[in-house]
């Protein structure tokens, strides 16, 4: 009777049936893993790339003050004191910045999981 029903190989195809699908579980994790890591990666170096291009540009722009007012320092306070506004602005509307920065991560992930379904 068992010869009949094959227990024994219906047993060894239910065991591969779950490792194939643990293994299929595993291979999206990993894909997953994978492109948030990319992203992660691209997003890092394009923000070090920014901060420098913006460091050369605001040295830029303190010289070119300097010259055109014709001092060796002045243009350099006038950036100083831009970007200490600009500081300042992030401290004390410290709530609304942190909302609207909130508000842009959420669109990015919404927009992304739409993406995926």
């Amino acid at each position: 009777m068992s010869d009949f029903l094959k227990i024994g190989e219906l047993k060894e195809n239910l065991v591969k049936l779950i490792e194939a699908k643990f293994e299929l579980t595993k291979l999206n994790v990993q894909d997953k893993i994978e492109g948030i890591a990319v992203k992660a990666a691209y997003a890092l170096i394009t923000f070090i790339l920014s901060i420098v291009v913006i460091i050369f540009l605001s040295i830029l722009i303190a010289l070119g003050l300097n010259h055109l007012i014709g001092s060796s320092w002045l243009g350099f306070l006038i950036m100083f004191g831009f970007y200490a506004i600009i500081l300042a602005i992030f401290i004390f509307a410290k709530d609304s910045v942190q909302h609207s920065i909130k508000k842009k991560v959420e669109e990015v992930v919404d927009e992304h999981l739409n993406e995926k379904s």
